[in-house]
């Protein structure tokens, strides 16, 4: 690959790194070929992703599905999962691989790892025995808890994912916030095993420098959760909320109060997000 290319490779493994779960780490192990291993501290899977002087031709990226307890068996069943996703992935090449999307640039790489693979390391995927399946929820009782979690972004402007949160937020029962603009700020309420969907789906789509600020992770003071029933101030709408209750805002300083009325302000102050007098609005 030319240096243009490479350092487009450069800029998406930045882009990877910045967008891992705070359990999860990346680590670049060779330049020729292009070699990274991302691997997390909640799976016992991890990833070995090879990238050929080809890249982002069709067919220059290889993967790897490994872990300590994986056997020859299970090892060629992930070998054939892998195979298909990426064929599949291959036969969206003009999509894929184009430059001129809307409101984003477009990166490879980033993409196919978000959709397919990353997910793979997420704290709710089961230790797998059988036919690989990326994905299942655990249900042990801290699930039926109030949990919140924290995303922020280069930016916020394409219309299409200003509408994909509100129909995934209300699909999952959330409730929460996005800030639009310079920077992009999402903010969500709900069950674990749905924040956890959520931000599985959220991290799939493109994004400029995404970052997982904070995982599902449960509300202190907030009372379980029953099916139908609304037990806790915040319980989403499996609680009893309906279709969730999503909301947009355009200032920093929105955000601020929207999470000072809960006590939360600072989840964005915390990491230098509203400081000083009355917080940057961007």
């Amino acid at each position: 690959m030319d240096e243009s290319e490479q350092s487009q490779l450069d800029l998406e493994i930045e882009l990877i790194e910045s967008s891992l779960l705070p359990s999860e780490s990346l680590a670049n192990t060779s330049r020729n070929p292009y070699v990274v291993d991302i691997s997390s501290t909640a799976s016992k899977l991890c990833l070995h992703i090879t990238i050929n002087d080809t890249y982002p031709a069709s067919g220059s990226i290889g993967v790897e599905v490994k872990g300590p307890e994986v056997g020859r068996e299970e090892a060629e069943e992930w070998r054939a999962w892998v195979e298909k996703r990426l064929k599949d992935w291959d036969s969206h090449e003009e999509y894929v691989f184009s430059l001129e999307l809307s409101a984003d640039i477009s990166y490879p790489l980033f993409q196919v790892l978000t959709t397919h693979f990353l997910p793979l390391l997420a704290p709710s995927s089961p230790t797998r025995t059988a036919s690989p399946s990326p994905a299942a929820n655990n249900t042990d009782s801290s699930s039926t808890k109030p949990h919140h979690a924290l995303l922020t972004s280069h930016h916020l402007l394409a219309n299409s994912k200003r509408k994909d949160l509100h129909s995934l937020s209300s699909s999952l029962s959330l409730i929460g916030f996005s800030k639009t603009g310079h920077p992009g700020i999402m903010y969500a309420i709900g069950t674990r095993e749905d924040l956890e969907e959520w931000i599985r789906e959220v991290k799939s789509w493109q994004w400029l420098a995404l970052r997982v600020r904070m995982t599902a992770e449960p509300i202190e003071g907030e009372e379980e959760v029953e099916l139908g029933k609304t037990k806790g101030s915040e319980s989403g709408a499996r609680g009893g909320k309906g279709r969730g209750e999503w909301v947009e805002v355009e200032k920093i300083s929105e955000a601020l109060e929207w999470l000072r009325e809960r006590g939360r302000e600072g989840l964005l102050l915390d990491i230098g997000m509203g400081g000083g007098a009355g917080g940057a609005d961007k």
